[in-house]
């Protein structure tokens, strides 16, 4: 009986040994006790993997703090959409999947080749890099069912790391352009708190850095290109890795040749039919001309309202001025025509009346040199002295004479010359700001 009991405390006390020395193992390397439980034939389990590794898993730590290398951050982005442009703000909204890449060894393990990788239960356990977008304004990360986040760990220590978020970001824009401007917005990524030997950031060279997702539109612009770099960021507290992602923009500008650009044509069209109408018409010429200039006001005010004030001279600003400047010369011209023509009148009624007045002083004259007994003249004597002048004058150009009056040649002119004036504006405007 008693060497029984001593068995059975010796076979205890070895167990308990074992049990020191398997923890022991554990606490040098988890891939000796992962080694040492696989030569026995067990298969781990993720879930025990997991365990053993989280155990003394120092999660603040950065990898590699005290080597001469700093830990190496691989970096992919996915554009899932683009939401908004806002040009008034100058940013935009974009839902992007960020994919992060390093190698932590303090997480290595070998279970033999049974698991390709391992997924995190709680990612949030695990050392991850530091990122943060500079040119960020508002955002959050997805978790409306489930957190929207994946870890996955191989064999060699190799981390990578998935997460879903939409951010509202800075865009600074130029309407020099504008609504003919391309805009390039960036996509700015960097470390908060390491410096670039602690960690450095790189795009992954496995494919294509930056992935656009498939049927992405965009209602306002069409994105022509997506252009990768770095941009080292320098500060009092020292040299930060940066990653910087350009997007360039074209603004879809046929929705502006629809609303503005052919009912400003249409108003200019309106106020060039005063030339064609009768100098005597006052009232109609002026309307044609006024309409179309508040019309033309409403429709560059509704245009700049799309868009900041800004201190320079946007594409828009030129044609409106210039179509406001065609349209108050029209105005002009109407006014000049009616008055010239008002002048003509007068003159004519004032020479009517000096004709008149003259007349009737010669009859008398005549009648009192005459005397009685001389005959009265004659109808054609008396008409010929009342006949009035001809009416104005001709207008001619050298020998080319145009079978109208002074007046009637402003009219004549503005029908061509304003036409032709637009016609050599929108030669110059539409190759100068489209080419650029």
């Amino acid at each position: 009986m008693t060497r029984v009991v001593q068995t059975s405390g010796r076979s205890k006390l070895w167990s308990d040994r074992l049990h020191i020395l398997f923890l022991a193992m554990w606490l040098m390397s988890p891939s000796l006790i992962n080694a040492a439980r696989n030569s026995t034939g067990q298969t781990w389990a993720e879930h025990d993997i997991w365990d053993v590794l989280m155990e003394s898993y120092p999660s603040k730590m950065l990898p590699r703090r005290n080597t001469t290398h700093g830990t190496l951050c691989k970096v992919n982005l996915l554009i899932r959409g683009i939401s908004k442009v806002d040009d008034m703000k100058m940013e935009y909204t974009i839902q992007l999947t960020l994919r992060q890449e390093w190698n932590d060894d303090r997480l290595a393990f070998d279970d033999r080749g049974v698991h390709e990788y391992l997924t995190a239960p709680d990612p949030e356990k695990i050392w991850t890099p530091d990122l943060f977008f500079q040119n960020e304004r508002e955002g959050h990360a997805h978790s409306l069912m489930a957190p929207n986040v994946l870890l996955r760990l191989y064999r060699n220590g190799d981390i990578m790391k998935s997460s879903r978020i939409t951010l509202t970001l800075a865009c600074p824009m130029d309407f020099h352009f504008f609504p003919m401007d391309r805009q390039v917005c960036e996509i700015r990524l960097a470390s908060y708190g390491f410096t670039k030997d602690d960690l450095d950031l790189q795009w992954s060279t496995l494919g294509s850095s930056v992935q656009v997702a498939a049927g992405l539109n965009l209602p306002r612009f069409i994105l022509n290109e997506v252009k990768t770099d770095t941009c080292t960021s320098t500060t009092s507290t020292g040299v930060y890795a940066c990653l910087k992602v350009s997007l360039f923009l074209e603004r879809r500008w046929a929705y502006f040749l629809v609303h503005t650009y052919i009912p400003s044509i249409m108003m200019l069209f309106i106020s060039w039919i005063s030339f064609w109408i009768s100098p005597e018409s006052t009232a109609p010429r002026i309307v044609l001309c006024m309409a179309p200039l508040f019309g033309l006001a409403s429709i560059g005010t509704n245009v700049n309202d799309q868009v900041p004030q800004v201190s320079y001279t946007k594409a828009s600003d030129v044609w409106f001025g210039f179509c406001n400047i065609l349209l108050f010369s029209a105005l002009v011209v109407a006014a000049i025509v009616n008055y010239r023509k008002r002048m003509d009148k007068l003159k004519e009624t004032q020479q009517k009346d000096r004709m008149e007045y003259g007349r009737d002083f010669n009859l008398e004259a005549q009648h009192r040199l005459m005397g009685p007994s001389k005959s009265a003249p004659s109808g054609e004597e008396e008409e010929a002295v009342s006949k009035p002048k001809p009416k104005g004058r001709p207008c001619c150009f050298g020998r080319l004479c145009l079978p109208f009056d002074r007046v009637e040649k402003i009219d004549y002119l503005a029908r061509f010359l304003f036409p032709v004036i637009f016609l050599i504006f929108n030669i110059i405007y539409w190759p100068c700001y489209l080419s650029k």
